[in-house]
């Protein structure tokens, strides 16, 4: 009874720690194990048998059904992983690795929303590069993917540890939301993205981009007017020379 009682608890935990492929090898090995330890202590009684056998068909039954039990968890594990990975997927964008548009605007109605109930302030940047058609023309569109994703990546790392997200609006244009930023502060973070942008060569090319700023101004105020606001500002950057915030 000890050896039983022991031996089912090794069954259940070897099972849960190494996985069902190598949670079954084990006891498979330990049941040998326990066989040839058996066979070579010579003939048993017929009560002596009649114990064994006792001890190890209830340890084969808890075996298999720890088996069934552990390759049913994960395939749950591993479906939901995938689930998990198809929804990651479905709201980046496949190229930059930022939120893709649906994405991005579902936050800006989450963000102008959170602003509204709790009068909290929130402010938008638009980005667009400059030039990127020719970057597309005179290089190939394989080096423009490359321009759009280091850009991307410079975006997200200089805004996501202060909470600010970032989506590829459409083609070379990019939505920055920083929640909780007021219009100052939000200019700020532009510009430190400009200089960031134009100060080191991506993709090996000296690429510039220009900035819009708008921030949220009251319960009224509403997602396609605060973007409107911002897209405007940075085509006021761009007819100003680009490279520059507006």
């Amino acid at each position: 009874m000890q050896l039983f009682l022991w031996q089912s608890a090794n069954v259940m935990i070897s099972f849960l720690l190494l996985g069902s492929r190598w949670g079954l090898a084990a006891n498979v090995l330990t049941l040998l194990t326990i066989l040839v330890s058996l066979i070579l202590r010579g003939p048993f009684m017929g009560a002596q048998l009649a114990n064994w056998l006792t001890v190890c068909l209830p340890l084969g039954i808890t075996a298999y059904v720890s088996y069934l039990v552990m390759t049913f968890i994960e395939g749950n594990l591993l479906t939901h992983e995938e689930d998990q990975g198809k929804l990651r997927a479905a709201r980046q964008d496949a190229l930059t690795g930022v939120y893709g548009r649906g994405t991005i605007e579902e936050e800006l109605e989450r963000a102008i929303g959170h602003s509204q109930k709790n009068n909290t302030p929130m402010s938008v940047i638009v980005t667009d590069i400059d030039h990127f058609k020719s970057v597309n023309d005179l290089y190939g569109h394989a080096t423009g993917d490359d321009v759009l994703g280091a850009v991307a990546k410079r975006r997200r790392r200089a805004v996501g540890g202060g909470g600010g997200m970032v989506g590829r609006w459409g083609g070379e244009e990019f939505i920055v939301l920083l929640p909780g930023l007021a219009k100052p502060d939000a200019l700020v973070v532009a510009q430190r993205l400009r200089r960031e942008i134009c100060d080191q060569p991506l993709a090996d090319l000296n690429i510039t981009a220009s900035f819009g700023v708008a921030s949220y101004r009251g319960v009224k105020d509403t997602t396609d007017q605060l973007f409107g606001r911002a897209d405007q500002a940075m085509y006021d950057a761009k007819n100003a020379g680009r490279n520059t915030v507006r």
